[in-house]
């Protein structure tokens, strides 16, 4: 009994010494941040994620570490970052690719709605059709006709990911067409991969292709933005290219697990848009062909579930599945 009474004791002391979820909470950030990125470095949300998190390292006075967890079209890093300890330190960037995944593969594991709390959203990325140089196609409809006789490939960055769901519903839904997906572990690698002619296209977020093809490395045939981008002017649009009405933006967004506290929620969104206000922050993103998104009055939870809702519709469309 004397020794239950010890350990008793001491563990109760343990406890009274460590800080509460509630007071690291109120501290926050009160020690380094750390944000998952569910893709390979080199791709949309990962340059989001150290384009701010180093300005919010100096906010803070606190480190905030990138953890590149690729695999399966981000919902490896998506699971980490919902089994984190929900007090603001552990935070997930995502885009709806982690939406679609839920929506196509029974696997996946986790509801975005129940297991995250939306932060907020950064900015959008539109996709890009990216080809090779030398494929003989400078125009959507140049392209889609090549298809009808031969055989080409596009890589996306992984199955079920949103350039994939957007190819497969230009290709196959509006072009009527069939054209091979080969998917990798990210954009990044999507993109070598058609440099080095392993493919010939590439359907991937614009950031990690902008400079590629201002190098001319590649060319750019199409952007799935309503209107041309800042970055790319000279891309026509899908929509403008014989498919009116075709639009894929991926957004850019800040996720905690579910039961993190308002606080650390709060100041994460308020320093984001402290970061997004400078200057310097601005020009770099529109230079790497991100879009401004709306964070001041968007309501980012409410923009989930709309992405829930329209993608659940073009999924049905498309009886698109992972199994």
């Amino acid at each position: 009994m004397r020794h239950a009474f010890v350990v008793v004791v001491a563990v109760a002391g343990i406890l009274a010494g460590a800080p509460s979820l509630a007071q690291r909470a109120a501290a926050y950030p009160s020690s380094p941040v750390r944000i998952i990125v569910g893709f390979p470095p080199g791709g949309g949300v990962d340059v989001v994620a150290r384009v701010l998190g180093q300005k919010m390292s100096g906010i803070w006075g606190q480190a905030v570490v990138v953890e590149n967890r690729p695999g399966a079209a981000s919902v490896l890093g998506t699971r980490l970052a919902i089994r984190a300890t929900p007090d603001g330190h552990s935070v997930l960037i995502n885009s709806n690719t982690m939406i679609v995944n839920q929506l196509v593969n029974p696997n996946a594991g986790y509801d975005v709605e129940r297991d995250l709390v939306p932060v907020i959203n950064v900015a959008w990325q539109p996709t890009i059709i990216a080809a090779a140089p030398a494929l003989p196609a400078a125009t959507l409809k140049e392209l889609v006709a090549l298809t009808r006789g031969r055989k080409l490939s596009y890589g996306s960055p992984g199955q079920g990911s949103m350039p994939h769901l957007g190819a497969a519903f230009l290709f196959g839904m509006l072009a009527k067409t069939e054209v091979l997906h080969v998917p990798f572990s990210g954009a990044a690698p999507a993109l070598t991969a058609t440099i080095s002619g392993q493919t010939e296209l590439s359907f991937v977020t614009m950031p990690p292709a902008v400079p590629l093809v201002k190098a001319g490395r590649l060319k750019g045939i199409a952007v799935t933005s309503a209107k041309r981008t800042l970055a790319l002017p000279d891309v026509p649009t899908v929509a403008e290219s014989g498919y009116p009405g075709y639009e894929v933006n991926v957004f850019s967004g800040f996720f905690m697990p579910a039961g993190t506290p308002a606080t650390p929620v709060r100041r994460f969104r308020e320093t984001v848009l402290q970061v997004l206000a400078m200057p310097d922050i601005k020009e770099q993103l529109a230079t790497l062909g991100f879009e401004p998104a709306d964070s001041v009055n968007e309501d980012f939870r409410r923009l989930v579930s709309d992405e829930i809702r329209k993608w659940t519709k073009v999924v049905a469309q498309t009886g698109f599945r992972i199994e």
